[in-house]
C-alpha cells in the first residue's frame, strides 16, 4: 500500500514538471515578450482600369486589308441648298403629275365629246311625208343636234324652239304659253309638236308637271335631262303625257 503510495507521488511529481515547462512561454510573455503569430498569403495584384478612358490603338498589321472607300459606310448630310434643290424638284414632279392628270382628263373629255358626234351624226332626222311645217322642221333639226349633250328638259325646248325663231324658257307647265302655239285636245300628235308630262318621278318646284319633251313623229321625242342629265331620243311615253301643245 505504501509503494503504492510513493509510486502515485512520483507521477504526480513528473506531471507537475512537465505543466510548469508548457505554461513558461505564457508566463514569459505576460512579464513583456510579445510574442507574434504569423500567416502567409500568397501575393495578389489586381489591375483596375480606368473605364472614363478610351482604349486606342495605333499598331497595324503590315497585311491587313481595310478596303476601298466605297466600302466605308459614313452618314451623309444635306446642305440647306441641297434641301431646297430637293424640295423644288418634288414640288416640280408633283404638279407636273397634275399636269398630266388635268391632259388625261382633257383627253378623255374630248374622246367622250367625240363619241357624242358620232352618236348625234348617226341620228338623222328626215320628213319622208313632206307634211311637217318648215319650223317643226327646224326645230327637230335642231333638238337631233344636241343629241348626248348635257342639259335639262326645259333648255332642250327652249333650243328647238329657237331655231324656229322663238324665245321662250320657263317650267314645264309654262310650255302651254308659248307664242303661237295651242293646246292639241283631240290626242293627235305631229312632229314638233311640245310634250308636257305630270308625275313622271321629276320635280322642278312648279306644280307636278315635271318634264318636258319634243316630239319628232314615230312614237319617239327628243328629252332633255334623260339618262345622266344628256339629251336622248326616246319613247315619247304618250302614257304619261299631259299636255301636248302645237305651233302652226
Amino acid at each position: 500500500m505504501k509503494t503504492k503510495t510513493v509510486a502515485s507521488s512520483i507521477v504526480a511529481a513528473i506531471v507537475s514538471c512537465a505543466c510548469l515547462f508548457m505554461f513558461v512561454p505564457t508566463a514569459t510573455a505576460a512579464e513583456g515578450v510579445t510574442v507574434t503569430s504569423t500567416k502567409s498569403f500568397p501575393s495578389y495584384t489586381q489591375v483596375r482600369k480606368d473605364l472614363t478612358t478610351e482604349a486606342t490603338a495605333t499598331s497595324v498589321e503590315d497585311n491587313a486589308d481595310w478596303g476601298g472607300i466605297e466600302n466605308l459606310d459614313v452618314p451623309q448630310t444635306e446642305s440647306q441648298a441641297e434641301k431646297d434643290a430637293a424640295a423644288a424638284k418634288k414640288a416640280a414632279e408633283e404638279e407636273a403629275e397634275k399636269q398630266a392628270e388635268v391632259e388625261a382628263q382633257a383627253t378623255q373629255e374630248q374622246a367622250n365629246a367625240a363619241s357624242r358626234n358620232e352618236s348625234r351624226s348617226s341620228v338623222t332626222y328626215s320628213d319622208a311625208s313632206g307634211s311637217v311645217s318648215a319650223g317643226a322642221g327646224a326645230s327637230i333639226d335642231r333638238a337631233y343636234s344636241l343629241i348626248g349633250q348635257s342639259m335639262d328638259c326645259t333648255a332642250l325646248v327652249s333650243q328647238a324652239l329657237a331655231a324656229r325663231g322663238i324665245n321662250f324658257h320657263g317650267w314645264p307647265e309654262e310650255y302651254v304659253n308659248v307664242p303661237g302655239g295651242h293646246v292639241v285636245t283631240d290626242g293627235s300628235l305631229q312632229p314638233g309638236d311640245i310634250l308636257i308630262y305630270a308625275n313622271t318621278g321629276g320635280w322642278n318646284g312648279g306644280a307636278h308637271y315635271d318634264h318636258v319633251a319634243l316630239y319628232v313623229g314615230n312614237g319617239q321625242a327628243v328629252h332633255g335631262g334623260w339618262n345622266g342629265y344628256s339629251v336622248a331620243l326616246a319613247s315619247a311615253m304618250t302614257e304619261k303625257l299631259t299636255i301636248v301643245v302645237r305651233i302652226p
